[in-house]
């Protein structure tokens, strides 16, 4: 069944569908069919659309119909069609637009094909009067065939370099270069709109945007000029002009109308395009495919629970992170037009939704991610298209994200749990070399790819030394240092005296978490390089210790593992202690030191984050947590907004944290209800079963994407505004932490080291009749549990009293083998 959500749309609010496929196409469309098309930053067939460009719809895709003298639109925009009907719904990943008035009904299904850079649109046209009438139809797609650089930069000049192709039912452009930051190259890719209607043929091209506009304009164009088949106009503004005449269509009688925008690389057919797709059995074909291979890739985990809509809302949720590993943060109108990829923290955090995903690649993946690790505890910030391609950064400036050494270690630990798979800890991986060092402070005399280390460590090295150099760089307040942001980006401005409280709690338990793994694994000694043994013994200072590695020269040697663990469990203890006694004010904890070197947060001011990862790393007290939930709620929750803000309202600009708070008070990270801190500080919640509060920081997110005042399509967005609206829609990494939180922490699929065990923290309205079931991926196979709540039983309430695996009832409460169906039976405590 295809995930479909039915609205009447009376407004343009905005909504935008992502399409996309696997060979690197992408396109935004709303049910106005705004947005655009691309391939690449480079490749764009319709113009680059921003989020007020949704508004804009001339220049993305349309279709003149004109009937007794009168134009109506594709995209409504008409004086005599704003009180049209607007029926809309959309599937994975496609959409169905019918558009009614007295006079006809547009009935529009659009999507991008599974293998080729083709958008797909057909429009059913049916005569809604009593009598017949004479149809004319002209499409109006401007075809912009160019760079995103170009919309603002020489946007004439690149026009010239256009050769314009009319073909039979088409348009082609291909110019000669393209003028990008690349230099002038000589330009490999054509770009179509073609057309067919069964047993009917265009009557007229108008390839040329001049010709089309003809001293009037694209709202209401002259159409003074039009070209013959063969025909080949250099030059000049391309549109996808192409013209029906005088079609009769009787009362209740329709016709088909199908077109496509292509992009196509040197060497491709353009021309098969029309055969293979623009008939009703490749359309349909197609289509097809592409709702199966979808509900296929998001049906990796599935819920039922609560009710069929929030199921509905989940199968989005587990979509989102496969659309962020394709679109990066580009490539959407909320992002604008971006170069693609992703950022260091995007990658691990991604991970943490296709760990559960039973995709054969997460393994390598992980492990070619370790590549980007500077020896000096830094990261590469600009991923390459292959797995394992870094680069340092656009124009070769660096920035230093505080919190980026600590996600790897989140996400190793956790498919270390799924698998059970200790041994790769000790896999090598070679190390990021590139001119800088000392954390990028400094860069070296002479450096060049021939010159770089070939040295190659441990994954467990790696993660020691990206850990150990975030929990020694501190402030005078011993605090890690805030450097140029952390998860935050938005706190830019305290790079001399800032320091991240939030994120020293994450630093502090991390080393935690290797000493504990380090206790499950067989061999008593541990091989590391000599100055990071040194570093973690205090042997030498961090600065001692950038210096020892600028010019990579060490040796390795053999340390006895029970020495290491020691000496992590005691720095642990010692970071925690100085967290839980100096960052505690007054019920909550401080979450940063702002440039001026003071807390930042004074009397009735609280910022998120710290309360999050003081929760999510385990360092409050259990009493700290109980107070710190109450005060949080007090200060920083608001249901109608979608639940938990980021930050309280600190009433100025301040220049001593960061570019955040320029931000109007409720937007993006000044205040903004921020999914994905919310949910972290929920699953943090889980962790201490504060399952009141957590359950409703989750919910609130939710069920406020779900109002239909939201203006939010599908899944969740990466925040809520002051007024409740969503922005940056699909893109946000919440979704793979609402995935996480779900399994682990609500449904109680708790991994460990291979193991699974049961500890379930429902709560009764998450029940569905009485029963709770996930559908997921453990020890590899497909597998369904269900919990079964016959008493109708609260969380706290209920113990599991029996267990039935593939229909058969155990004693068994954990489980190291696949199987395929689970039922677990709660009543009350003895």
């Amino acid at each position: 069944m295809d995930n479909i959500k039915y609205i009447e749309i009376k407004d343009n609010k905005g909504y935008y569908l992502p399409l996309f496929n696997l060979n690197g196409a992408y396109s935004s469309i709303t049910p106005f069919f705004g947005g655009d098309f691309k391939t690449d930053y480079h490749h764009y067939a319709l113009q680059p659309t921003s989020e007020l460009g949704l508004f804009n719809l001339e220049f993305s895709r349309n279709i003149l119909f004109e009937v007794d003298g009168h134009i109506y639109k594709l995209n409504g925009q008409t004086s005599i069609q704003q009180q049209d009907s607007i029926h809309y719904h959309y599937g994975m990943l496609y959409q169905e637009v019918l558009r009614t008035n007295d006079i006809l009904s547009l009935d529009t299904t659009s999507f991008l094909t599974l293998n080729d850079a083709i958008e797909l649109h057909k429009v059913v046209v049916k005569n809604l009067t009593k009598k017949p009438f004479k149809l004319n139809i002209t499409t109006a797609i401007p075809l912009y065939a160019r760079s995103a650089n170009n919309l603002f930069d020489h946007r004439h000049v690149t026009s010239l370099l256009n050769q314009i192709h009319v073909v039979q039912e088409g348009i082609l452009v291909c110019p000669t270069l393209s003028f990008d930051e690349r230099g002038h190259l000589k330009n490999d890719t054509t770009y179509s709109v073609f057309t067919h209607i069964k047993n009917i043929k265009p009557t007229a091209y108008i390839p040329v945007m001049d010709d089309f506009i003809g001293g009037g304009s694209l709202s209401y164009p002259k159409l003074v000029k039009s070209y013959e088949v063969g025909d080949q106009i250099n030059g000049y503004e391309a549109i996808g002009g192409i013209r029906y005449g005088d079609i009769n269509l009787d009362a209740n009688e329709s016709i088909t109308l199908y077109f496509s925008i292509g992009i196509h690389k040197d060497g491709q057919n353009v021309l098969e395009t029309k055969n293979k797709y623009l008939n009703e059995v490749g359309f349909n074909q197609a289509l097809a495919a592409l709702k199966s291979t979808y509900k296929t890739m998001s049906s990796y985990i599935e819920f039922d629970m609560v009710s069929k809509a929030r199921n509905e809302q989940l199968k989005w949720v587990t979509l989102q992170p496969i659309l962020r590993r394709y679109f990066g943060n580009s490539y959407m109108p909320h992002h604008d037009y971006g170069h693609g990829g992703r950022g260091w923290r995007d990658l691990w955090q991604d991970l943490l939704s296709l760990i559960v995903s039973n995709d054969p690649s997460v393994k390598d993946t992980l492990f070619n991610n370790f590549k980007g690790v500077r020896l000096d505890g830094s990261n590469a910030t600009i991923i390459g298209n292959m797995p394992g391609d870094f680069k340092a950064d656009r124009n070769k400036i660096v920035r230093v994200w505080s919190d980026h050494g600590c996600w790897p270690l989140l996400t190793t630990k956790m498919y270390i749990d799924e698998t059970g798979d200790l041994d790769f800890l000790f896999r090598k991986q070679t190390y990021f070399d590139d001119q800088f060092t000392h954390y990028t402070k400094r860069s070296k005399n002479s450096w060049s790819h021939d010159n770089a280390t070939s040295y190659e460590g441990t994954i467990l090295e790696h993660l020691l030394l990206q850990n150990l150099i975030g929990y020694f760089n501190i402030g005078r307040h011993g605090y890690t240092r805030l450097e140029d942001a952390d998860w935050n980006d938005g706190l830019d401005m305290a790079n001399q005296l800032g320091e991240t409280i939030a994120f020293t709690h994450f630093y502090a338990n991390n080393l935690s978490v290797i000493a504990e793994l380090l206790n499950y694994t067989e061999d008593d000694t541990v091989e590391l390089f000599e100055a990071l043994y040194e570093l973690l013994d205090q042997q030498l200072s961090l600065n001692q210790y950038f210096d020892r590695v600028s010019h990579f020269n060490e040796k390795t040697n053999t340390y006895k593992k029970g020495k290491i663990i020691e000496l992590l469990n005691n720095l642990a203890a010692e970071k925690k202690n100085l967290l839980r006694q100096k960052a505690w004010f007054d019920g909550y904890f401080q979450s940063y030191i702002n440039n001026d070197g003071s807390y930042q947060d004074k009397a009735g001011q609280m910022s998120l984050t710290g309360q999050a990862m003081a929760l999510l790393n385990e360092v409050a007290l259990p009493e700290q947590a109980k107070t710190l939930a109450k005060h949080v709620k007090d200060a920083l929750f608001d249901a109608n907004l979608g639940g938990y803000r980021l930050n309280s309202n600190y009433r100025e600009v301040l220049t001593n944290m960061g570019r955040a708070y320029g931000f109007a008070y409720g937007h993006k990270e000044n205040g903004a209800v921020f999914s994905h801190m919310a949910i972290m500080y929920a699953y943090g919640l889980y962790q201490y079963d504060l399952i009141h509060y957590g359950q409703e920081a989750y919910e609130s997110i939710l069920n406020r994407a779900f109002s239909q005042d939201s203006g939010v399509l599908a899944g969740i967005p990466e925040y809520f505004n002051d007024q409740g609206i969503g922005k940056y829609s699909y893109l946000t990494g919440s979704a793979s932490w609402l995935i996480k939180l779900l399994r682990t922490e609500v449904f109680g699929i708790c991994m460990h080291l291979g193991q699974l065990s049961l500890k379930p923290k429902l709560k009764l309205k998450e029940f569905l009749d009485g029963k709770a079931t996930i559908h997921t991926y453990i020890f590899g196979q497909r597998t369904t549990i269900t919990y079964i709540n016959d008493k109708k039983l609260e969380f706290g309430k209920y113990r599991i009293k029996k267990i039935k695996v593939d229909g058969k009832v155990t004693e068994a409460r954990s489980f190291t083998q696949p199987f395929r169906k689970m039922e677990v039976y709660l009543d009350e405590h003895v």
